[in-house]
């Protein structure tokens, strides 16, 4: 991106800014370490039971993963779908507003390849 263009869309957030900091308070639910992996997991295949999750993520302690999976779910990313039997089988899908990240998940996706790529050289 060009300096021009840069600074042009600066300015546009900057008129936008309401008095909170909107990136400030997407990061603070979903910036953890663990969250991004998890929501990623369930983007590109929804409906994972948790050890299958677990697996999925890697070097995930349980205690972490159901944090994670907890606050993602309060925070209306997530929900928990169990079918009532027994033993209990339980499954995490994405809400609408977690799928929502699927465009944002996607655009970092790319900067990272870019920003690997940059380092790589």
């Amino acid at each position: 991106m060009d300096q021009k263009t840069f600074e042009n869309k600066a300015e546009q957030l900057n008129k936008k800014m309401p008095e909170y900091c909107p990136i400030t308070y997407s990061m603070s639910i979903i910036g953890s370490k663990w969250k991004i992996p998890i929501l990623w997991k369930l983007i590109l295949d929804d409906g994972q039971h948790y050890n299958h999750l677990k697996r999925m993520v890697g070097g995930i302690t349980n205690t972490m993963l159901t944090k994670s999976l907890r606050e993602l779910e309060n925070d209306g990313l997530i929900v928990r779908h169990s079918d009532g039997t027994v033993p209990p089988s339980v499954t995490y899908h994405l809400t609408s507003l977690g799928k929502d990240l699927v465009y944002t998940m996607e655009e970092l996706f790319d900067w990272g390849q870019k920003l690997h790529a940059a380092h790589e050289e």
